[in-house]
């Protein structure tokens, strides 16, 4: 396989794809340029769609997950979604997409946060980009630092 880089000045940056046949190398280069997208199903508990209907999530829209009386909800920028999926799963699935364990209840996507503000007892409010705020607990705070201190 032939690869042609080219360094624009300006514009928008573009991947082009020439291909004789769709394989499984190019539906991997493919999914990498649309930066790897993966997807959580779930349903929608508000609004549309009714009770019944699955959605195909992207991970990267998550900007919380929380767990309540053992349900886990996933929330969007403005939406709110329940999964099957436990918060174990998704931190150990996620980790690597910035899924964050804040507290024994709350997983933080890290790449989805607009703020941070040091707390007293040594808790972290995050503020995200819709505005919610999240404390990352006292006891998540030090590996939340480490965390941060690795994506700089």
């Amino acid at each position: 396989m032939k690869v042609t880089l080219h360094n624009i000045q300006s514009g928008e940056e573009e991947v082009i794809i020439n291909y004789l046949e769709m394989s499984r190398e190019v539906e991997d280069i493919i999914r990498a340029a649309y930066g790897d997208d993966e997807r959580i199903c779930c349903t929608a508990c508000e609004g549309g769609g009714g009770g019944d209907s699955k959605f195909m999530l992207s991970v990267r829209n998550i900007l919380y997950a929380e767990s309540v009386d053992r349900v886990t909800f996933l929330y969007t920028a403005d939406s709110v979604y329940k999964s099957s999926c436990s918060l174990q799963t998704l931190e150990l699935m996620y980790s690597e997409k910035g899924f964050f364990r804040c507290s024994k209840s709350m997983i933080i996507n890290i790449y989805r946060i607009s703020e941070l503000r040091s707390e007293s007892g040594g808790r972290i409010n995050a503020t995200m980009e819709n505005g919610e705020h999240v404390i990352i607990s006292r006891s998540y705070a030090k590996a939340f630092r480490r965390v941060l201190k690795r994506e700089e």
